[in-house]
């Protein structure tokens, strides 16, 4: 007997299915899913169609974006899981898991532009920290 694949596939918002394949995507507290049935190359291309499209359409899942000359001067293309910005407030948030499973956060905070570079390479190198032994 063959091996099934797993639910999920690092975070593409697909779920493999006995039917088929399920696209789930929430924002704001709402689900937008769709089924697309079959195991067929042609489901799973209309699947990522179908995803891609709604992804288009939805805001953006981070109310407050990292700014892009913050990620372009640490060399990324993407922000880091788990860390988020606090305009405003004028600090990065860290989400993570304690010792006893308890979800945790730490907070790195900055005052000048410069201050916010250092304050976002110090969360990432926490977040990596915490998580490298999961």
């Amino acid at each position: 007997m063959k091996k099934r694949q797993g639910a999920y596939r690092e975070f593409t918002n697909i779920r493999i299915l006995p039917s088929g394949y399920q696209v789930a995507i929430t924002r704001n507290k709402k689900e937008y899913s769709k089924h697309f049935a079959g195991h067929s190359k042609e489901s799973l291309k209309a699947a990522h169609r179908w995803r891609d499209r709604v992804l288009r359409l939805l805001p953006n899942k981070r109310s407050q974006p990292i700014p892009s000359r913050i990620l372009s001067k640490l060399r990324l293309k993407q922000p880091v899981v788990g860390v988020s910005r606090y305009e405003t407030r004028r600090f990065y948030s860290v989400t993570y898991h304690g010792k006893k499973g308890r979800t945790r956060v730490r907070t790195f905070s900055w005052r000048d532009p410069k201050g916010e570079l250092a304050a976002y390479a110090a969360a990432i190198k926490f977040r990596r920290k915490k998580t490298k032994f999961r």
